[in-house]
């Protein structure tokens, strides 16, 4: 009978310092201005005369204040520059009809951290037959307290000039 006590009360104890630990799990802080990090650039090819680009990146954001309302048809989020390779130098190409701006949903966060982690996943339109070969993009991202992230740069793809 003594012995049944002492494995009971051992065992509540083990099950109350699991439950007591599992409670001060630390959780990530992130700085409240946003940093993306570059994850990969994919070309798809189609049949018109218009293929696209998958630019993807990573991002982490402190306070939780990514992307814009729908209602909002003016503030952007992301903003990339395009470059091209001229004389093995990358050079911005500025004659684009309109800016590459692209808008975030409307995000928040769960649960009682305020910070916010995932992935962004831009699809870029480009002509292949530009004149150019090798191009490469960088970009920031803002957030709704319009804090500037860092910039990065993608690695490089090779269009299909003939």
């Amino acid at each position: 009978m003594i012995m049944e006590k002492r494995i009971f009360k051992f065992s509540l104890f083990a099950l109350l310092s699991t439950f007591i630990f599992a409670g001060c799990k630390e959780e990530n802080t992130y700085p409240t201005t946003p940093e993306i990090e570059f994850k990969s650039l994919t070309k798809y090819e189609s049949a018109s005369q218009l293929d696209s680009l998958e630019l993807v990146f990573s991002f982490t954001d402190g306070n939780g204040d990514i992307g814009t309302p729908d209602i909002d048809t003016f503030n952007r989020d992301v903003f990339v520059k395009f470059f091209e390779m001229k004389n093995g130098v990358f050079v911005e190409f500025t004659n684009l009809a309109a800016p590459l701006e692209y808008k975030i949903p409307f995000l928040f966060p769960r649960g009682n951290n305020s910070s916010l982690v995932g992935d962004i996943k831009i699809n870029v339109e480009y002509n292949y037959t530009q004149p150019n070969d090798t191009i490469r993009y960088e970009l920031y991202m803002r957030d709704r307290a319009r804090n500037k992230s860092n910039t990065i740069t993608s690695s490089t793809i090779v269009t299909n000039v003939e």
